[in-house]
């Protein structure tokens, strides 16, 4: 970005009181719902825009502001993502416009490897109800697709995953997800999801926490989750700095599991 990342500007006070203000939910609704091919200059900017800024800002208030940001949210997103994603068909395939404003709104709330540690009881709370309600969901997409992942849920499972796999960098969190007994659902998903490239990545980057030793005998095919991680390193590689985090937290991975297949650990 142009800006200093390190400097509170008024532009950054301006996307804070934005984004934690009710426009912002009623914006978000209004797009996952009618799902737009694209976006006017107001959703645009409260959206995208002003999410960006926040992300790339390094400086010493981010963490009073991601705060913020997760008392304000964290409890309307857990209502809205159990209300409006049950896990059972019909499913709706998000476009591209949704795909990008649930990334968005993933890094805002969830990001616990860019620095944005959990602070309070409260928020720490909220993080497990929304974990109760991911485990709800994707039960509930196993259960009715036993054979094949509908193509149009896809997304929805990436993006639930992607957030379980944030809340394994917060120890406490990693504790409260082993106690959900999440090794047979994330072996289920990784079966029944056509070999999703992003969805075995994150499973595997999940199974890499929860796992205890005497699951280690569920993961078959040692070869495959080789292939997953050189596949998304060597991407993430020839991507750059903006994929410099998706590298460290693949990275991440391989090392803190001494438990995965030697293939793994080899790489």
């Amino acid at each position: 970005m142009a800006q200093d990342s390190f400097v509170f500007t008024d532009e950054i006070a301006r996307a804070v009181d934005q984004i934690c203000s009710p426009l912002y939910t009623q914006m978000f609704e209004k797009v996952v719902k009618e799902q737009p091919n694209d976006l006017s200059n107001e959703l645009s900017i409260i959206l995208t825009y002003y999410p960006n800024e926040i992300t790339w800002y390094k400086g010493d208030r981010r963490q009073e502001i991601i705060e913020r940001i997760r008392r304000t949210h964290l409890k309307w997103f857990n209502n809205w993502l159990s209300e409006n994603n049950t896990g059972q068909p019909p499913y709706v395939e998000w476009n591209s416009v949704t795909d990008d404003i649930m990334l968005h709104t993933t890094n805002l709330f969830f990001r616990i490897d860019y620095g944005d540690v959990i602070t309070g009881d409260d928020t720490r709370n909220e993080f497990q109800q929304i974990a109760d309600t991911i485990k709800r969901i994707l039960l509930n997409i196993n259960q009715s697709n036993p054979v094949i992942i509908d193509q149009a849920a896809i997304p929805l499972v990436q993006n639930l995953l992607s957030i379980l796999f944030y809340f394994t960098l917060d120890s406490d969190l990693a504790t409260y997800l082993k106690g959900l007994q999440l090794v047979n659902l994330m072996n289920e998903i990784i079966r029944i999801s056509n070999n999703d490239n992003e969805i075995h990545l994150q499973a595997y980057r999940i199974l890499a926490v929860i796992m205890a030793e005497e699951d280690l005998k569920q993961l078959q095919n040692s070869s495959r989750i080789a292939t997953v991680f050189i596949t998304f390193i060597t991407d993430v590689i020839d991507g750059g700095i903006p994929y410099e985090a998706r590298l460290h937290n693949s990275l991440r991975s391989l090392k803190g599991q001494s438990l995965f297949p030697s293939a793994i650990l080899s790489l």
